[in-house]
């Protein structure tokens, strides 16, 4: 029998007013609307593993991307401790993809290990031209922050089990993105696989401290 996980999203932030149609492809447009930024606490025992690292500090994104914000209770490792993690512990971190909201404050994680999808590092290493700023390619006095562990990433390929209980499925996404149809497949894979999606930029997803919802929070 599989572990049993769960999974706590954790607010690492927010954009005040997202273009919405960076969501919803076609769709949208003009629509400004708030968006948490959030990485996932995936517990089972004593295993913990965290999904994605969060955005660079609200000034640097302030300068070169969509505004963000920041409470004190959001900064990454504020909110890793009062979650009972200590980031200097953790061991695993799956980066879901290297855009710069995903994959800031690697330095947090000295003796983690970073899990990267290979199809995203190709992408990330020579983005299309539209994708170049939410890759912090090209950026002048940037570099991707990714690099920041580039002698700690592991990179896999495709479906594989990470730990019993947990699975990375590659699956192309919405908003931006180099191939509609392989984006739509997406969705329907999703809906194949899940019993329940929870969306990295979408506020419903806080109304519960922990999934499966009526799980009990891991003691810190």
């Amino acid at each position: 029998m599989a572990n049993q996980w769960t999974i706590r999203p954790l607010c690492f932030g927010e954009f005040p007013e997202f273009e919405k149609s960076g969501f919803t492809y076609l769709r949208n447009a003009g629509e400004k609307i708030r968006a948490p930024i959030l990485v996932w606490l995936l517990q089972s025992g004593a295993e913990t593993i965290l999904v994605d690292t969060g955005p660079s500090s609200p000034e640097a994104a302030n300068r070169w991307h969509s505004r963000t914000q920041r409470s004190a209770n959001q900064v990454p490792e504020v909110a890793l401790r009062a979650a009972g993690v200590n980031p200097a512990s953790l061991r695993l971190v799956i980066l879901t993809h290297l855009h710069w909201d995903h994959c800031y404050n690697l330095d947090l994680f000295p003796a983690a290990r970073f899990l990267v999808q290979a199809e995203e590092l190709r992408a990330a290493v020579n983005p299309i031209p539209t994708q170049r700023f939410p890759y912090e390619v090209g950026i002048p006095g940037l570099n991707p922050p990714w690099l920041a562990a580039f002698n700690r990433l592991e990179v896999i390929r495709g479906e594989i089990d990470v730990v019993p209980g947990v699975r990375t499925v590659l699956l192309p996404a919405p908003g931006i993105h180099t191939d509609v149809a392989a984006c739509l497949r997406s969705f329907d894979r999703m809906r194949a696989a899940a019993d329940v999606i929870l969306p990295s930029h979408e506020m419903e997803v806080l109304k519960h401290p922990v999934y499966p919802i009526g799980s009990a929070s891991p003691s810190a």
